[in-house]
């Protein structure tokens, strides 16, 4: 009778091909290693950034790969669509915060053009993809650049021109200032001279060179007031 009952004590074993099987499985399918988030291939080696303005400071973020194409997918999107609110605050973050951007949407690429994920008995469930970048409601943040070179652009345009094709407004008896020309003014630069004697019948306007609060020249602008 002890020796019938010795093959049941080996059934347990026909369980470690299975385990094995499983491992076999789980190995990588493509020659790319699973996915840091699900464990579901195939992958790519991306790493993507963010970026976080304090004013002063600066903080730089970081997630690396590899990544199947679903959860590398919404980790550009999670990461680029903070930098976009919390990236321009700060003078060095204003600089830092377009590269960012530009290095999350060369990566994007990497995991685009995978395949779609094939998910195995180890893998979890990939993170959401939620909506594009472009549809949240993040995407105000790039209100932030554009008013900003919208306002330099304002003051540019606005801001009087100097030296030749620029007008001038008399503000005393001995005094004038430079005006936009689409404002009211009494004249309009048409030549430089080197003298006062230098401008013929047109009148003269003198402005002096000064540096540190020292005068060091003095320049002699032609001014044709008909015009």
């Amino acid at each position: 009778m002890p020796p019938q009952a010795y093959p049941q004590q080996v059934q347990p074993q026909q369980a470690y091909p299975q385990q094995a099987y499983s491992q076999q499985a789980y190995a990588p399918q493509h020659g790319t290693p699973p996915c840091v988030m699900c464990g579901a291939g195939p992958t790519a080696d991306a790493t993507f950034r963010g970026h976080r303005g304090l004013i002063i400071v600066m903080q730089f973020l970081k997630q690396k790969g590899p990544f199947c194409r679903d959860c590398g997918i919404s980790t550009f999107r999670t990461m680029t669509s903070r930098t976009l609110v919390q990236g321009w605050w700060g003078y060095g973050s204003f600089i830092v915060t377009p590269f960012v951007l530009l290095i999350n949407l060369f990566q994007r690429g990497k995991v685009a053009k995978l395949p779609a994920r094939q998910p195995d008995a180890n893998s979890g469930q990939p993170l959401p993809l939620g909506k594009p970048v472009y549809l949240r409601p993040t995407m105000i943040g790039l209100g932030v650049p554009l008013a900003l070179v919208g306002v330099i652009a304002a003051v540019a345009i606005g801001a009087p021109k100097s030296g030749v094709g620029g007008c001038v407004a008399i503000t005393g008896t001995d005094s004038w200032k430079w005006v936009a020309c689409e404002q009211t003014h009494d004249g309009k630069v048409i030549s430089e001279a080197n003298s006062e004697n230098g401008c013929g019948d047109l009148d003269v306007y003198m402005e002096e060179r000064t540096r540190k609060g020292r005068v060091t020249g003095t320049d002699y602008y032609c001014v044709d007031s008909s015009l």
